[in-house]
């Protein structure tokens, strides 16, 4: 018969603790945590520290796929039905307001990096080479999260150290003291930094100064400062450090990962639990199961169906005679079955919720690239914040928008970019050549987080996205009519989540929420 060990051993220490003096109770240390003055000291724990900075990057994968998706004309909410995935729908219809859960994640996303790199920062004496890269990461990405707050949210509270308890109810920062902090966090990291090459093969998803300066000259673009944007992105590319890779198809798969076109990108482990940093967009927004047979294309037969291609952008596609990255972006229903021979209707003909038939084929749900046996859940796939293609593209717009274009140099980036996938140099200039870049970043960059940001800059959003989700396909041929949607004019900055305005006293709500 088996004896219960584990009583008698509680019953000795409960009568120890009557044994023992209050005082000798109260001064014991409590085991198995460490004191946060006792850590940050050696190499090991501020490698550590480094890596929850990592981790809150990596964290929220889901939604992180569908926020920005969503907000732009790249995609529809999608669902098994009206309601499924609600919170995206309301982003995707723009009927959201401050209590979407989508947008109070990635608010406190971005909160998480900057709260991790602030500590980081304050504990670290910098008095090793692993300390001082350390630092110089923390700089960078504390930029980078206060690169998407200030652009989605604007005037966001600024904070720059670990705070006390009465000082979290913090103020919204102006837009222009959010900026300087960015330029000054890249301007010194980017000195700390080492080349992509330089990083050994253990570090190679780590912060480069190749990511620094691009994340620098993409803060100085999105404020108009086209000239120093230039500048910045010239450093990038004649450092030599970068290329296009061959294959578009295959730039968000497994065998292009950190890669010569990666600048930046989030690692993920191909495991079947979350907690070994998998990421769920294969089970959630892979073609909707039920409806979806695969064919040939590689793409698993079982997920729920969200973030699903819009027609338009597949249209943009076909109208711009872009068979490459067409193929290797989205696919229609036709090409599924002429060219697959798959099929994506039920026995009843009909189509899932909130699609038209269009299959994502970039971050496409690829069975090869999950561990899944009957259940395709969880993925390894790589999200790819920042590629070449972007910088040349970010480069070609500087170029050619600054006081004194450079046209000539801004035709040879965008034209680098358009040669890899087989489509015709172009040669216009001016506004022409701007519009030209616009398109080029909407077809090159499609479902990788930068249209919605993108719109939002170039006061294209009111119209472009004006009657988004006011039809939602119902996948019978019939469609949800919603007159209340849209893009409206208190749309420009996202709202702070109801989450924080309801304990932040100091903090004043966007204009119109």
């Amino acid at each position: 018969m088996k004896t219960n060990i584990f009583k008698p051993l509680v019953y000795v220490s409960i009568s120890g603790l009557f044994l023992t003096s209050c005082s000798d109770f109260l001064d014991t240390e409590q085991r198995g945590v460490i004191n946060i003055d006792d850590f940050y000291h050696t190499d090991q724990e501020v490698t550590e520290a480094l890596y929850a900075i990592y981790d809150k990057i990596q964290s929220e994968a889901l939604t992180t796929f569908q926020f920005k998706n969503v907000l732009s004309d790249d995609a529809y909410a999608g669902g098994g039905g009206r309601g499924d995935n609600n919170t995206g729908e309301e982003l995707d219809e723009f009927r959201f307001g401050p209590n979407n859960s989508l947008i109070s994640n990635m608010f406190e996303k971005y909160y998480k990096i900057i709260y991790t790199s602030n500590i980081l920062m304050d504990r670290v004496e910098v008095d090793s080479e692993v300390k001082r890269l350390a630092v110089a990461e923390a700089k960078a990405f504390r930029a980078y999260a206060y690169f998407e707050l200030v652009t989605l949210w604007g005037p966001v509270p600024l904070v720059t150290r670990p705070l006390e308890s009465d000082e979290y109810a913090q103020p919204n920062a102006t837009v222009a003291e959010i900026w300087a902090r960015i330029e000054q966090d890249l301007q010194e990291a980017i000195p700390e930094l080492p080349l992509k090459s330089q990083l050994p093969a253990a570090k190679k998803g780590h912060v480069s100064k190749g990511t620094a300066q691009s994340w620098l000259g993409k803060a100085y673009l999105f404020q108009e400062k086209y000239a120093e944007a230039a500048d910045l992105f010239d450093y990038v590319i004649q450092s030599g450090e970068y290329g296009l890779y061959p294959d578009f198809a295959m730039i968000t798969r497994e065998e292009s990962e950190f890669g010569i076109e990666s600048v930046f990108e989030v690692s993920y482990a191909a495991e079947l639990s979350t907690i070994t940093e998998g990421t769920q967009i294969v089970a959630y927004c892979g073609p909707r199961t039920g409806y979806f047979k695969s064919g040939t294309t590689g793409i698993s037969e079982t997920a729920w169906g969200w973030v699903n291609p819009r027609p338009e952008l597949y249209e943009a596609f076909v109208a711009a005679g872009d068979e490459v990255r067409r193929r290797g972006t989205v696919i229609s229903e036709q090409d599924l079955m002429n060219e697959y021979g798959g099929s994506f209707r039920d026995a009843d003909g009909n189509l899932p919720y909130g699609s038209e038939g269009h299959v994502r084929m970039k971050y496409g749900a690829y069975v090869a690239e999950t561990p899944g046996v009957d259940y395709h859940t969880i993925s390894g796939t790589n999200y790819r914040l920042l590629r070449y293609a972007d910088v040349l593209l970010m480069a070609a717009e500087a170029n050619n928008r600054k006081a004194s274009p450079d046209d000539a140099k801004a035709l040879r980036y965008i034209n680098e970019v358009r040669a890899r996938v087989n489509l015709p140099a172009l040669s216009v200039t001016g506004n022409d050549l701007f519009t030209a870049i616009k398109q080029e970043r909407r077809l090159e960059l499609a479902f990788e987080w930068v249209r919605y940001q993108d719109l939002i800059r170039w006061g294209d959003a009111a119209t472009v996205l004006a009657d988004q989700g006011k039809q939602i396909p119902r996948g019978d041929g019939n469609y949800f009519e919603l007159s209340d949607a849209g893009f409206r004019e208190r749309h420009w900055l996202l709202p702070f989540p109801e989450t924080e305005v309801n304990v932040n006293p100091n903090i004043v709500q966007n204009p119109g929420w």
